[in-house]
This record gives structure tokens, sequence and C-alpha cells, in this order.
């Protein structure tokens, strides 16, 4: 599966740039991909479990530098499921087994693998036409997905489990490791003291006005030293309490329900009186009035931001991934925090807008420790917990405390109304020109990329329709090969019928071997109508092969009973026509004629050229007659070809075999051909026909045999001259491919 482009599909969701973006999404428990350029980090339930740099194609592991403050595009996965398994399928693997369904059942691996708490994932694909199911382990728990149909519909849970049970097939049993990835934290920038600035914290009361507080030294209370240090307090122009955090220098505006916001313009203080009584009575029992509804959310940070930091236990993020503590109430492999410690605080999991790194730590770890959690709980007990322990620890706070209170708010009011004049009296429209102009370049980028983006869906989607189409051609052409198979099967019992029929039919004559058969056959020249094309009307240039073809037969004729006859068990007539000496007597007789005359060879060839409309018989196996001093000597041929008054024209020897002719076989029919033509004077050509080639023996024999005196001027070509008036053609042909081809003379 090719992860990349499948999550490029799940819908996407806003990000911002680098870290302060996976936080986001990290606090958000989000499950699914972030991509920046080739590189992909996937979370599970708000913990980021890979980080891998595709720009090679396959995935490599990546760096989450990468992602520092890259612009970030996030995919929301459909199912926490899917980005748990890629990442698996991203990094390391070991196959434990294949088993098929029908002997190993799934629900008993299932059984075993959570019994085992076994990290990885069975897949079960091979052999299943349906679609691909997935079952995703860690630590024994599990996750249930499936691709189903050709357009690989998503199921989950118990609908991908029942639908997987009901299949047959082999699947795979495949261990994989899960490595948790740390997103560093963002950089702080640096404080600026330019009006600018000044103005921006104070008209986004932005938790960033702590840097501008002042300086107050204060001393813990002797009598409560297991209390953690909470944040110091200031006071703005709206009466909101803002908290300054000592370590991470940002702030948190905290809208007390039960104490009431002094005035802006209430008395000052000297800094003595900023000092902490050291003999603090606890808290008093008059409570301020409770502050205004616009003000709530910024208690819910106030919670958030007072909870000790020494209250989170420190764990090992890859220890909570592979060893959870905790049984789960679902089936779910992966959710939020299910049982947080009642000591802590915090909200695991939960979106929070503070400003300090420290929370937002704290929450990204209690992600990371549910990663092998399996339900979401759809309330969090820690929440009231966290309220009611903020609200004792603000009545808490001494008289000098909230004197202390007093003076700071006071102090930032007018530090605040000093800035607004000096930046009323100094405006920078240069600066907001810039800012307008990059954001017009940024918005137009924005435009681009988005229309890049939806003509890459379109591409997608074409490709999609257009991979369909084919896979229902193959579907038709599949069936369509089973169909002919079948057709063919068929066909092929009915010829092997057949031959059983035909076999029973030929035993009852003679079984004859073949140079028996050979001896005993002769073929007629004979035509279906003399008024037609004939071999002498071709010779005169009249006709076409093919009507030469309709209406030239060759006859057979035997010595011996053909009916019911047998040559190695075939049928007379079916194995006489497959021989090599009836196709070569065909292509004699039908088609040598139209190769001689559209080469415009025919005076070059003429003695051969003339003789071949005189052919009546051809006598296979037959032999010539030549005197050998007051007696006459046989010659044997494996064709002759002989006129009406059975006079010889043609001879041809013959070889079938996949061996070469040699120089020898062809030395002997250049002898006895020259006995023939001295015997005979209408004898016109010699031919050697072969099945394979011949040897450069061969050739260098024929070629001397052809070349005559130096002093010879015949134009003729592959002319054996025996006397000043006799001669005749030697032409070696090769028989390849059901076909004849001269090879000497070279037309």
């Amino acid at each position: 599966m090719n992860w990349v482009d499948t999550i490029a599909d799940w819908q996407t969701r806003r990000v911002d740039d680098g870290y302060p973006g996976l936080h986001d999404l990290a606090d958000a428990g989000f499950s699914g991909g972030v991509s920046t350029g080739d590189s992909w980090l996937l979370f599970v339930n708000g913990t980021a479990v890979s980080v891998t740099d595709h720009s090679e194609g396959g995935p490599t592991p990546g760096d989450i530098e990468r992602f520092e403050d890259a612009p970030l595009t996030a995919y929301e996965s459909p199912h926490p499921s899917l980005p748990l398994l890629a990442a698996m399928q991203f990094g390391d693997t070991e196959e434990r087994g294949t088993y098929y369904t029908e002997e190993t059942p799934l629900s008993e691996v299932e059984e075993t693998l959570e019994d085992g708490g076994f990290t990885g994932y069975v897949e079960l694909s091979e052999n299943v036409l349906s679609g691909d199911y997935y079952t995703v382990y860690q630590a024994g728990r599990s996750m249930h997905a499936a691709f189903v149909g050709s357009s690989e519909t998503l199921r989950t849970d118990e609908e991908a489990r029942e639908a997987a049970h009901d299949e047959v097939g082999l699947y795979e049993v495949v261990a994989a490791s899960i490595d948790v990835v740390e997103i560093p934290d963002a950089a702080e920038p640096e404080p600026e003291s330019t009006p600018a600035a000044t103005a921006s914290l104070d008209e986004s009361n932005d938790a960033g006005a702590a840097g501008d507080a002042p300086d107050v030294e204060s001393e813990p209370d002797s009598e409560a030293p297991n209390e953690a240090p909470t944040a110091e307090p200031v006071a703005d122009d709206t009466g909101t309490e803002v908290y300054t955090d000592p370590d991470a220098g940002s702030v948190t505006a905290d809208a007390d329900d039960d104490e009431e916001s002094p005035p802006a313009d209430s008395e000052a203080h000297t800094e003595g009186d900023t000092e902490p009584d050291e003999e603090s009575d606890g808290p008093t029992d008059t409570d301020p009035a409770p502050a205004t509804p616009a003000d709530e959310p910024a208690t819910e940070e106030t919670r958030i931001k007072e909870t000790p930091a020494e209250e989170t236990p420190p764990t090992d993020a890859v220890s909570r991934v592979t060893e959870p503590d905790e049984e789960p109430d679902s089936e779910e492999l992966v959710g939020d925090d299910a049982a947080a410690s009642s000591d802590d605080a915090g909200v695991p999991n939960a979106p929070s807008s503070s400003p300090t790194r420290s929370a937002s730590t704290t929450q990204r770890t209690s992600a990371t420790e549910q990663l092998a959690a399996r339900s979401i709980p759809s309330v969090d007990p820690e929440r009231t917990g966290g309220s009611t322990s903020a609200q004792s620890t603000r009545n808490s706070r001494t008289p000098r405390q909230r004197k202390q209170r007093d003076q700071s708010r006071t102090q930032q009011a007018t530090t605040r109304q000093s800035t607004r004049q000096q930046e009323s009296t100094q405006p920078d429209a240069e600066e907001l020109d810039a800012v307008r102009s990059e954001l017009e370049t940024v918005r137009e980028s924005l435009e681009t990329a988005e229309t890049e983006r939806d003509e890459a869906r379109a591409q997608l989607e074409t490709a999609r329709e257009e991979l369909a189409a084919a896979e229902t051609a193959r579907e038709e052409l599949e069936a369509e090969r089973d169909d002919l198979k079948r057709e063919v099967e068929s066909l092929q019992s009915r010829v092997d019928e057949l031959e059983s029929q035909l076999g029973d039919v030929a035993t009852d004559g003679p079984s004859l071997p073949a140079p028996e058969a050979f001896g005993g056959t002769n073929l007629f020249v004979r035509y279906d109508s003399k008024g037609k094309t004939t071999v002498e009307t071709a010779h005169d240039g009249d006709g076409s092969p093919a009507e030469l073809a309709e209406n030239l037969r060759l006859v057979h004729h035997t010595q011996f009973e053909t009916e019911g006859a047998t040559v190695h068990g075939e049928p007379f007539e079916q194995w006489l026509y497959s021989t090599q000496q009836y196709r070569f007597a065909e292509w004699l007789v039908g088609r040598l004629v139209f190769e001689i005359r559209e080469t415009d060879t025919t005076s070059k060839l003429s003695e051969l050229y003339d003789a071949l409309p005189d052919i009546d018989r051809i006598e296979l196996a037959g032999s010539v007659a030549v005197p050998d001093g007051n007696e006459e000597v046989d010659i044997g041929f494996d064709i002759v070809c002989r006129d009406r008054m059975g006079d010889p024209l043609f001879v041809a020897d013959l070889d079938a075999s996949r061996q070469p002719v040699s120089d020898g076989q062809m030395a002997s029919l250049v002898q006895d051909s020259g006995l023939v033509c001295e015997a005979e004077s209408t004898f016109a050509g010699a031919f050697f026909v072969s099945a394979a080639f011949f040897e450069p023996g061969a050739l260098e024999t024929a070629r001397d045999a052809t070349s005559g005196s130096l002093l010879s001027r015949d134009s003729r070509l592959s002319y054996v001259k025996q006397s000043r008036k006799r001669g005749y053609h030697l032409a070696l042909v090769e028989s390849r491919d059901d076909g004849f081809h001269l090879s000497v003379p070279d037309l």
C-alpha cells in the first residue's frame, strides 16, 4: 500500500508552522499525518510515532528537525489504526509466519497475540478477492481496519473484525516496533522593548506582559514548606490577575471566581510593602466577589498553571508505549488518558492555550503514556479535581500577598497607559505596509498551492477511474480466457476421441515402413481444368500462384492397398501429405516457376525453367539407370521427376535431419547427377534439399562444380557443364517454416 497517497486523501486540518503546530496537534489528541516537503510525521491520539523521509521514493528514517520552522500540512485520519499501521510498515518489521484461515482461524491467533502482549499487525490479503484486512496490535491490544472492494471502502472496529473472520485466505503475522518521537520545544523569542511590541501585548491581553512586570521579591511561607512555588501575580488594566511563571518567563491570566479585582487606580505601595508576611495565617474568611464571565477562559489556564511540576511523575516514553500499566475498558488500542493520577491537576491530551511550554510538555507526556490505551473516556475526572485544587490555592493567599498583587496591577496599568501614548504619537506605517504586502504574497502562494492541489486531486481521480476501467477490462479478458480454455479442452477431448476412432479404423489395413511406402508411391501432375492456369501458362507469363494452386492437383498412385494402411501408426494419406518429399514436389511444380519469372532470371536458368512444364510424374525414392561399360547401373535418388515418356528431368536428394549437409553428401549428388546428365539428354537440374543448412565445405564443392573453366563466358546461374553441349543446373534449397527457399543460386 502506498501510504503517502492514502494519507494525502484524508481530510486536511489547519495547523500552525513548526514545532508550535506539532505541539497543538499533540495537545488535541490528533491522529493522522503531517507533511513538510518529502518528510512525514505520524500521530496516534496525540503521540508522534514515526518520522520518515520519502525523497527517494521509499520511506527512510527522518529527522524531527525538518519540522522546526517549516510550513505544515496536517491530514486527519478517519481512524487511529491507520497511522499506527503506517508507522509500523514504515519501520523495521519481521514476518513471524503465514497461516491459512481454514487451518488456523483468526480468532485463535488473536487470542494468542493478545495474551502474549504482541506488537505488530496481522494482514489478511493473499488469495482474498474482497479486500485487505488488518488487525493492529500494541502490547497485546488490538484495533481492526479493512479496505473492501475495488473502491477500497474503509471499515473499522467490530465491522472490520467480523468481515475478516468471514473471509478465507492466507494471512501473515508481522512483528513491528513503534518509536515514540519527542517533539522539541520551540525556541523562545527574545523580548522586544519597542513601543509596537508593548502595544501588541496590551491590546491582545497576551501572557507575554510578564516580562515588563516589576521585580517583586518574595519569600515562601514558612508554614507551608511542601507547597510548590506559585506564579507571582501582577495586575492589568482589566482587573484580571496575571500569573508569571518564574521558569518559563511567560504569563497566564487568572480570572478568580472568588476574589474581587481592585480598581486600576488603587493606592500604590512602597517596595517594602511587597515583602510577604512570613507568619501567614492561611486563607481568610472574606472572599472577593466572583469574576465576570469574560474571565472564565483564563481560569482554566490558571488551574493548569498552578499545578506543581513536581506532581507529574517522570516516565520513559518508550516504556509507556510498549508496557501500559492499566487495563483499558474497551477494545480500542489508542486513546486519550483513561485514568490519570489523582495527584495530577492537569488535563491529559486536552487542548490547551497555556503559553508555558512546561504545561504543554506535561500534556504531551501524558498523551505518550496513553498510546497503548484502548478507550477515550467521555469525562475527565481530573478536571474537577484540578479546579478544586486551584480554588484552595487562591483562598490560601495572605493579605500581604493580595497587597502585592494590587501594587503589581497598578504598576502594569501605568506602564500600559504610557505605552499607548507613545504608540499614538509614533505610528509605524511602513512596518504595517510591509506586513500587508507579505500577507498578500502569502495569500497568493496559498491560492496557487490550492489550485495545484485541486489539479493533483483531479489527476488522481482520473487515474483511479482509468485503473478501475483497466481492472474491469482485465476481469473481462480473464473471463474470456477461461471460456476459451474450456473450449480448447472440449475440442482437445473431441480430437482425442476422433483419433482413437481413426486408430481403430487404421488397424484394419497394412502397416508399412517409410522406405517401402515411398518406394511404392508416385505423384502425377494433374489439373482440375486445362483451360485454367497451368504450369505451362505460368511459364508463358500468365496466371498467378493462387490460380495455379487452386487448379493444380498432385494425385498419388501406390503399388499397395491404401485403405486402412498406416505408416508408423499414422494413416498413409495423412502421413504422405506431411512428408518433406510431398511438400517439395508441391513447391517444385507450383511455386518455383513464379520465383524464376518474378526475379527475371528465366534466361540465366533457361534449361531448368523450360523443363518445369514438362513434369508429368514424380517418383518418390526412385532411380535412374546409367550405363556402366556393357551394363546398366541404377542410381537412387529421393525424388526423380520424369516427363510423359518417362525420361528424367530433375533429381533431388533430401535431408530431413537437423544436421548440416556435409561436403561428402554434396560431392555424391554432383557425381551422380553428372552420370545422369551424360546418359540422359532431357536432364535439366539437380536439387539438394536440407531442413538445416549447408556446411562451408558443401558450398565450396557446389561452387567448384558450377564455376567451369577460367575462360568460360557462360552467363547461366549455378550451371554444371559436362561437355560443350551438355550440362545441368545445380540448386541448393533450405526447408524452414513449412516452406522452401532457394539458397543457390541466389536469386
